[in-house]
């Protein structure tokens, strides 16, 4: 698979996020936050966190880059592979504060 990078995500986030008409700055600061060095991005979509991203990776995953981020609002790994952890799924949510109010609802739509 081909390495993303911002030049190759921004383009992508644009058109994902269209609809909700955020402007090229927040797409830019986004696309820098969630590109993790040594994680694949296979998959992104907005969630009821903000943005939720699927991350591919054949070592096990180092979680400290994301800790340094701000608005980590959830992660979990999964490893697959029973006899031999070969591939790790990790997921994690970002806060987006600009879809906040944008049609995604937070809880419980309460």
């Amino acid at each position: 698979m081909a390495t993303i990078t911002s030049k190759t995500l921004i383009p992508s986030m644009s058109k994902r996020l269209a609809s909700f008409k955020l402007s090229d700055t927040v797409i830019k600061a986004l696309a820098a936050r969630v590109l993790v060095e040594g994680l694949e991005i296979i998959r992104f979509n907005p969630c009821i966190y903000g943005i939720c991203i699927d991350y591919w990776t054949t070592k096990p995953p180092v979680l400290d880059p994301f800790w340094k981020r701000a608005g980590i609002a959830r992660l979990e790994v999964f490893p697959y592979g029973i006899l031999e952890w070969d591939r790790w799924h990790v997921q994690a949510a970002f806060e987006v504060n600009e879809l906040e109010g944008r049609g995604i609802t937070r809880g419980m739509g309460y």
